[in-house]
């Protein structure tokens, strides 16, 4: 299906069709579902019967009948009067599974014979409607209508539609008659909350299936339970309703719900609060300040910071397994050697290419890590240069004396003058979080506006252990789909040499053997991290872009 000059073009293996307007009822497209979400299957098998014996009521339906075998699922039979001689009765499963003829005939056969005695079947009617939270993915195709289930008119957590798609089709016809797009259909938010929360519990839970939906119906009024299920009731009323429900399986759900749907948020808040307790220690006790962050930050260093960097090499085969290339060394060793002899001959050359991949590589990883809507790689330089920006000039002192110990030049502002830009740049990164709506980077935004109030160093090593590294680790562990036990096994080879490279240079500090580089031993410091980085930073953006290709990949593939 594609646009054309003055309508639309529509392929089928038999026959090419062309029209002014197309209305697209095919299945809706879902997404893979995220952890705190579910996609079932109303699936069903019924009969519609001739009982021997005439029906003493015709004008009453019975939606939800659930004294049937639940065989693991959520089951219920549905029986549908058309005459005092001819009813549907149908055997409905809310499961991860369609239900097999196999399954059903049994159950449905026994329920007839006991409600109706002997029957004759006139005929059969089998079905399967999608009982889903996930997100859905429509093209927007010039002139191509979504309708029906494509439209979102499939209530998740009963599968109904027909009143959805009637209303959709009063304001289809609206829209056509004033030359505008329909929109598709959208459910409030708080009903989109319910929905999950129920089918979540139908999905882990499905033995509660039976006791929610008979509370359900037992303990409130008809015309409430379908106006709820119609999203039609109030708040006020929605909570009367959900406290008729058993209440423990919803509030099981709600929390696991919440820990999904905010666990990237625990990191940035607990680093946000590190670096609040850090400045009041800092103004309380200087001692126990250092102290204080020697501890924390070597735990994250040989913890987090260095084993996410550790495993390059096992990026460069694409798995887990790696049984040791010397090439692979050699030439990552060789990357960092060749960088160490422009630091000497180029300094100020060597500094601006540090900063220039520093702030993509930062930005990239962050960037990652939110999933801004529209991803873009000007936001990677841009939250770079904003990172750097702030850290830098909020600590515009240390920062000179450390460009000026590495032989380069320093830049031309006083404290006052870089704290202001700092703070300049973090009301920047704060509202542009907001405007993307992005909680972790608004976080990320007061952390480091906090940080200007700190040692430079302790500034930095906030971001890069407890930001950048964990957030890289998450990557690393999410694209090799392991865990954390056993990718730290594999970079725990690495992290062991550069262990032992930090035990010997304290040893050399504390016998006096460095007193000679006292003054530049931070320079050296950063002029070797910048060496080992710079090999990294090329792995790490290699890894990034195959990991963009797979998810490419799996959401066409689901799709």
């Amino acid at each position: 299906m594609k646009a054309i000059a003055g309508g639309v073009e529509v392929q089928t293996p038999s026959a090419v069709y062309t029209a002014d307007k197309v209305f697209d009822s095919r299945p809706p497209r879902y997404l893979q579902p995220e952890k705190n979400e579910a996609h079932l299957l109303q699936s069903f098998l019924g009969y519609v019967i001739t009982p021997d014996k005439l029906l003493s009521e015709t004008d009453c339906v019975d939606l939800m009948d659930f004294e049937v075998a639940q065989q693991g699922n959520t089951q219920f039979v549905y029986t549908l009067p058309f005459s005092e001689n001819k009813l549907l009765v149908e055997l409905t499963r809310f499961g991860a599974a369609a239900i097999t003829a196999a399954e059903a005939e049994p159950v449905l056969q026994a329920y007839i014979s006991k409600h109706y005695g002997n029957y004759t079947i006139v005929e059969t009617e089998k079905g399967c409607i999608p009982m889903s939270t996930a997100a859905t993915t429509v093209e927007n195709i010039p002139g191509v209508i979504p309708i029906g289930g494509r439209a979102g008119a499939i209530k998740p957590s009963t599968g109904y539609a027909f009143k959805n798609m009637a209303r959709h089709a009063e304001t289809i016809a609206t829209a056509l008659q004033n030359n505008t797009t329909p929109n598709t259909i959208e459910s409030a938010a708080r009903f989109k909350f319910y929905d999950r929360l129920l089918l979540l519990i139908l999905l882990k839970q499905p033995q509660m299936g039976k006791q929610i939906f008979q509370s359900l119906f037992q303990k409130n009024k008809t015309i409430d339970v379908l106006r709820f299920l119609d999203e039609k009731t109030s708040l006020y009323q929605d909570l009367s309703i959900l406290f008729s429900l058993p209440i423990l399986p919803f509030i099981r759900t709600w929390w696991y719900d919440t820990k999904v749907r905010y666990q990237q948020l625990l990191a940035p808040v607990a680093l946000l609060l590190l670096a609040t307790i850090l400045c009041v220690v800092q103004n309380s006790s200087e001692n126990i300040f250092n102290w204080t962050q020697g501890i924390l930050f070597t735990l994250g260093l040989f913890s987090i910071g260095i084993p996410h960097g550790a495993i390059d090499h096992l990026l460069e085969s694409g798995h887990l397994e790696w049984r040791g290339d010397i090439r692979f060394i050699l030439r990552y060793l060789g990357m960092g050697v060749a960088y160490l002899f422009v630091w000497l001959a180029l300094p100020s050359a060597a500094l601006l290419f540090f900063l220039l991949y520093s702030i993509w590589h930062f930005g990239q990883c962050d960037m990652q890590q939110w999933q801004p809507e529209q991803k873009r790689p000007y936001k990677n330089w841009a939250w770079g240069i904003l990172l750097f920006g702030i850290i830098l000039l909020g600590h515009i002192a240390a920062t000179n004396e450390l460009i000026s110990n590495m032989g380069t030049h320093t830049l031309p502002l006083n404290s006052a003058q870089g704290k202001l830009l700092a703070i300049l740049l973090s009301l920047s990164a704060l509202v542009w979080g907001i405007a993307e709506r992005r909680p972790a980077m608004v976080l990320s935004a007061l952390m480091l506006a906090i940080g200007i109030e700190l040692p430079l160093l302790t500034a930095f090593g906030l971001y890069f252990i407890g930001q950048h590294s964990l957030n890289g680790w998450s990557h690393l562990k999410k694209g090799f789909k392991t865990d954390n036990l056993t990718l730290f096994k594999k970079a725990l080879p690495f992290t062991f040499g550069a262990f032992l490279l930090f035990t010997i240079t304290l040893i050399c500090m504390e016998r006096g053997w460095l007193d000679a580089f006292n003054q530049q031993k931070m320079a050296l410091f950063f002029v070797f991290i910048s060496c080992i980085s710079f090999p990294h930073v090329l792995s790490m953006h290699v890894f990034y872009r195959k990991h963009a290709k797979n998810q490419h990949f799996e959401k066409n593939h689901n799709n």
